[in-house]
């Protein structure tokens, strides 16, 4: 999964899967909370995977996870292809109109399109932040 869409989140919580993810995501995928008050959304195979992640950390360790875990949806599109962002996680994210979808490989995440817009510029005008990333990937 890669490239950015922008969609808008609807009075009722709805948003629209890009188009070009729906494949991706499949029928069925899990939004969770992310960094930097962003969203996560995961495949359900990659979902399944990430689960393992969690059953596989000591419950002496497990404290930080029971708030990842309370903060996850199920979600199942509609026809249409709008799914329903929880309110927790609309607040979580501040998602209150434009919404940015961005692929990232094996996962999506989605922002409040302004704080993605504003984290965006402040990388790209960086003049060593894209050089440096391109290195750390061999390039």
């Amino acid at each position: 999964m890669f490239g950015k869409y922008t969609h808008n989140v609807d009075p009722k919580g709805r948003l629209f899967v890009p188009a070009k993810l729906r494949e991706e995501l499949g029928d069925v995928f899990y939004v969770m909370i992310g960094l930097e008050n962003s969203l996560l959304v995961f495949p359900e195979a990659k979902w399944e995977k990430v689960t393992e992640s969690f059953n596989s950390v000591p419950l002496s360790d497990a404290g930080a996870l029971r708030y990842i875990r309370a903060n996850v949806a199920k979600c199942e599109p509609d026809k249409q292809g709008r799914f329903v962002i929880p309110p927790i996680l609309r607040q979580y994210a501040r998602l209150n109109g434009d919404v940015t979808f961005l692929g990232q490989g094996d996962h999506a995440e989605i922002w409040d399109a302004a704080a993605y817009e504003a984290k965006e510029a402040a990388f790209l005008g960086g003049p060593d932040n894209l050089a440096a990333a391109l290195k750390g990937l061999g390039l």
